[in-house]
């Protein structure tokens, strides 16, 4: 049989991962999952870890959109290298050049062969189209040939695919929002690697961002050489946000008529749920705390004529319990808001409507005009001018509450 033969099969079994977007790591990849078409003599498994100091993945592996042909050619099969690679050659290469890092190859609409640490072409395997490995180190040849590590001795050519690094540049101010007089931890390093040293950053402070990485879903900062802060407990101001974003599904749920004076529990049980908490507005009424200070808990009852409110500090252990997480947005501008939204995290705030001295929404998006909220008071999704629903807020101090 000859190379276009075996390339057809591998073609057949690529097709059916073209759509996948799964970042894979080859070393964690089961080779043995091929189409049935193809006969299969697997014995050529990858070692267990990619050896480099910035080992780290950032999805689930996807083996089903990892290799395209994993079966050894019988003597009439064997591949012809120069078909495999046209500029590459048999002769063992040495390594010029190795530089650590984190990123995602991504192989484009094609099928991508596979070499070993010294460049020699691998002739039983190949990567499917569309789809993406990790990465932890990039070496340079002696003939000026680049290969990107996707395994223990597995490597790709630069020019056959493409790399995009989880860090990418980034402006803007991470402000500590956690806690009135707490502090959150700093890292060294990012995601998978990051190392608590026992350094702290208070609440309130700001910090200058370089750079930014998304990791698992989670985004996280750096604030000064390798000291990164996670999303959980900042807000970036003076960031990139998006023109327009809202978030669909928010639930509307009204305040009345168990809770005519339960606002600020209600708008937080919409924003919660979202989030994925199993709780409900009477649940957390009556789990939230009281005191004569609303910044301590809930001044009254928020079922009776007693009730007055609580501010946002009151209730962020109450936020953290059920979100994971919680930020007191008080003071912040508009920006924070934006940049909740876009981490797709509703935002409660603090205004003053239909003749209250107090009253909570449920911030669901924004655009270029408007504000998009959910208002537990007329049960309603409804809208204001961004200009005006800014001045409301600010009747508020600009209270605001999210996770």
């Amino acid at each position: 049989m000859k190379f276009n033969r075996k390339l057809l099969y591998a073609t057949l079994f690529a097709s059916s991962c073209l759509l996948s977007t799964n970042i894979v790591k080859a070393d964690t990849t089961d080779f043995n999952r091929v189409n049935d078409a193809i006969s299969q003599n697997e014995s050529n498994q990858p070692s267990q870890n990619v050896q480099s100091s910035n080992d780290n993945t950032t999805s689930s592996i996807d083996s089903d959109s990892s290799i395209t042909d994993t079966r050894q050619p019988t003597n009439d099969e064997t591949i012809d290298q120069t078909q495999i690679q046209g500029t590459q050659n048999n002769t063992t290469q040495q390594v010029q050049r190795q530089e650590n890092l984190d990123g995602v190859y991504n192989t484009g609409n094609q099928i991508v062969y596979l070499y070993t640490a010294d460049g020699t072409p691998i002739t039983n395997r190949a990567l499917g189209g569309n789809t993406a490995w990790y990465t932890n180190l990039r070496q340079t040849m002696n003939n000026g040939t680049v290969y990107y590590q996707l395994a223990t001795n597995e490597f790709a050519n630069a020019k056959d695919g493409t790399f995009t690094s989880y860090v990418q540049p980034y402006s803007g101010n991470a402000t500590i929002v956690y806690k009135s007089g707490s502090s959150i931890h700093d890292f060294e390093g990012y995601g998978n690697k990051a190392t608590y040293l026992g350094n702290n950053l208070p609440t309130g402070s700001s910090w200058k961002i370089n750079n930014h990485a998304k990791i698992n879903g989670k985004e996280w900062y750096q604030i000064g050489g390798n000291t990164w802060v996670p999303q959980d407990y900042v807000v970036v101001n003076g960031g990139q946000y998006k023109e327009a974003d809202w978030l669909s599904g928010v639930p509307l749920i009204a305040q009345r008529p168990e809770l005519p004076n339960g606002c600020e529990i209600t708008a937080v049980t919409m924003m919660l749920q979202y989030a994925g908490a199993n709780v409900n507005k009477m649940q957390l009424a009556r789990e939230m705390p009281r005191s004569g200070d609303p910044n301590y808990g809930y001044i009254g009852q928020p079922w009776d004529g007693t009730g007055i409110t609580i501010f946002p500090n009151a209730l962020m252990s109450l936020v953290e319990k059920y979100a994971g997480t919680a930020k007191d947005l008080t003071g912040q501008g508009f920006d924070a808001i934006k940049y909740q939204i876009n981490l797709g995290h509703p935002v409660v705030t603090w205004n003053t409507l239909h003749g209250f001295p107090y009253h909570a929404l449920t911030v669901t998006g924004y655009d270029a005009n408007y504000v998009y909220y959910n208002d537990c008071w007329t049960n309603q999704t409804t809208q204001m001018g961004i200009n005006q629903f800014i001045n409301n807020w600010n009747t508020q101090k600009r209270r605001a509450l999210s996770y």
